[in-house]
């Protein structure tokens, strides 16, 4: 007999507080579908294992065992705030169904960050082993505290519990436990922070006010558009909002509300795209404002703005695309009348609300392949947008793209070294490579066509981890015996054209880099030339809104220098990196279709990273949260969510 194609596992769609009002309780409790797989008490399966200690109380929680005929038999055990084993569950559901969006969307299986092993050899010096990492670990009730992260160097989620401000607010029991666990949104938010890493590990790394802004909005986003695929939510919260979605009784434009409002000092939901209180307590629709992204300077304020750019993108969308459903309902003026409106109109509103969240996210998702390795700003961030939908939807007939280029337009946010934000201008481009050039990637292309083959006929993880190290290798060695390809002067354009270089790092950036102290671990600066490398390799099989199918090779190429931001008796390391992703066409290997370059040898890009490192004023990218204390240049998850209380 065939294993069944889904698990079913009951859970919540928003918050557990919303249980306990009449007008949501109705909707709050749903099915998750997730893939279905053997898993052992835990739960533990292929991708996660949860592991439920309480280090505050010292005791461990029984397992969950999803396969027990009495679990399995009422698709899961009940929603209960008081039932561990339910929280157990939870977070695997809610976890599942995050990985499952993107892999749909990006094409690929999921392959977590491997951790990083630190060995001492017998003449003590220091050596770096990578490990692969199975499963992503799982701690429902790690920390009595109001606070969940991801920890990189333990490739595992901590969740918290702590007990509610004294004080009569919102969904909240006063003095009650409030468990993260059991927020959809703040569950689904973490896994995000894994899975970005395991993509783009170097978007750890704190070099622009973008970067820990990226990693707190992309999560939210994921979070916020992922609660939409339960049409029957959908619906009824547009029933009670009258069709709109500007209204505060929509809801669906909060996130971690229960969490929020737990908090003292009454401040709501942890975040709202659509609206808020004003001073004088009444709820006011949000407008963009082109100055939102440069007022904006923390990293979740910075990230709000991201998240509240892409809902509103939805929203436009949205209207596009019930334009014609409103003027039917409505005698041709596309007006809805206060009040409630017909079930029959909100059933096909909810289902295009629906379709059109899943279709965003998954361009969210997949323009993460279509982004620079490092550095990362929310302008280059929306260049990736536009090339990953073109790839996968050519024609763009529901406007995804100029809703996306007038959300951003709208809150102040450009990309650099574009003349126009027409789509034309914004599609990242491959560079012209001279003939020369393309025989050097032919020769690539045929070193790495059987290594491909191997990533893309095995279904097993870790091996596909292995084959990707190993095409990894191969192409790193390829590139260090340049002089089989090209001649010197020639192999410096072309690994120019990839935003990197061959040059040695004391003409790294010509005249302009006179003052630039750099580390080269007692080698000469003037022959110390930075290693190139080689960081992923990994296929992807992707199918669009227009049935398009899109086969390509992903690679990811860095390098890096160390300098000195300090005096020589007060060393104060600085890395900078450079490099590209690198989009090839899977047919035909040597074709390059995109390159999304940060150029190792941008001064202006540089002294932008050191201004920020400095907390210096008098540059957009003037002020690091890391200017005046001595924690490494690398977000700190466990801090970064702290600050948010």
């Amino acid at each position: 007999m065939k294993p069944p194609v889904y698990r079913h596992l009951r859970g919540y769609s928003l918050d557990p507080g919303f249980s306990t009002k009449l007008d949501t309780a109705g909707v709050n409790e749903v099915l998750y579908r997730v893939p279905f797989e053997e898993v052992q008490p835990g739960p533990c399966g292929e991708y996660l294992e949860i592991v439920d200690f309480d280090p505050p109380s010292g005791c461990w929680y029984e397992p969950v065992d999803l396969s027990h005929e009495a679990v399995a038999s009422q698709q899961g055990l009940t929603p209960s705030e008081g039932n561990p084993q339910f929280h157990q569950q939870f977070v695997y559901a809610v976890a599942m169904k995050t990985i499952r969006h993107f892999e749909t969307a990006l094409g690929r299986k999921i392959v977590w960050n491997p951790r990083r092993i630190e060995t001492t050899s017998a003449r003590g010096r220091v050596q770096i082993q990578r490990e692969y990492v199975q499963q992503l670990r799982i701690y429902p009730h790690a920390l009595r505290d109001a606070n969940a992260y991801y920890d990189p160097d333990k490739t595992a989620l901590l969740f918290g519990y702590f007990a509610a401000a004294d004080q009569y607010y919102g969904l909240n029991y006063p003095g009650g436990l409030v468990f993260t666990c059991l927020s959809p949104d703040i569950v689904a938010h973490e896994v995000t922070h894994a899975i970005l890493d395991s993509i783009h590990h170097r978007y750890i790394e704190d070099t622009n006010p973008d970067v820990p802004a990226f990693h707190e909005g992309f999560a939210d986003i994921v979070a916020l558009l992922q609660r939409f695929t339960f049409r029957a939510l959908v619906e009824d919260r547009l029933y009670a909002a009258g069709g709109r979605m500007d209204q505060q009784t929509f809801v669906l434009g909060e996130l971690a509300t229960q969490f929020g409002e737990a908090l003292r000092g009454n401040r709501g939901a942890l975040r709202n795209m659509i609206g808020r209180e004003d001073d004088e307590g009444y709820w006011r629709p949000l407008a963009p404002s082109p100055a939102d992204y440069a007022n904006a300077i923390e990293p979740h304020d910075r990230g709000a703005v991201l998240v509240a750019t892409i809902f509103d993108a939805f929203q436009r969308i949205y209207a596009f695309r019930t334009r014609d459903l409103l003027r039917i309902a409505t005698n041709g003026t596309g007006v809805l009348p206060k009040g409630n409106i017909s079930r029959d109109l909100v059933g096909r509103l909810a289902s295009e609300a629906a379709d059109i969240a899943e279709h965003l996210l998954h361009i969210c998702i997949r323009a993460l392949d279509y982004s620079p390795p490092n550095d990362i700003t929310f302008g280059s961030y929306l260049r990736a947008l536009i090339t990953a939908d073109i790839d996968i939807a050519p024609e763009d007939e529901n406007g995804y793209r100029v809703a996306l280029i007038e959300a951003f337009r709208a809150r102040g946010i450009f990309p650099d070294r574009v003349n126009t934000l027409s789509v034309e201008s914004l599609l990242w481009q491959a560079p012209g490579f001279t003939k020369s050039e393309e025989k050097a990637l032919d020769l690539i292309a045929n070193h790495l066509k059987n290594d491909i083959r191997d990533l893309v006929e095995t279904a097993d993880r870790k091996q596909l981890a292995q084959f990707s190290e190993r095409a990894q290798a191969k192409l790193h060695d390829m590139l260090v015996g340049k002089q089989q390809m090209l001649r010197p002067a020639d192999w410096e354009r072309f690994l120019s054209k990839l935003g990197l270089t061959s040059r040695p790092v004391a003409d790294l950036f010509g005249r302009q880099g006179a003052g630039v102290k750099f580390l080269t671990n007692g080698a000469d600066p003037d022959g110390y030339i930075p290693p190139i490398e080689v960081h992923t390799v990994r296929p992807a099989f992707r199918a669009g809104r227009e049935g398009r199918q899109v086969e390509q090779v992903v690679v990811t190429l860095t390098q890096r220098v160390d300098t000195n931001l300090g005096s020589d008796d007060d060393v104060r390391p600085m890395v900078f990196r450079g490099g590209c992703s690198l989009i090839l066409s899977f047919g035909d290997l040597n074709r390059v279709e995109y390159v999304i370059v940060n150029n190792i040898k941008s001064f202006n890009r540089y002294q932008e990273q050191v201004a920020y490192m400095n907390g210096d004023t008098g540059t957009p990218l003037a002020v690091s949260p890391y200017a005046d204390d001595q924690r490494p240049a690398r977000l700190q998850f466990n801090l970064l969510h702290q600050s948010e209380v």
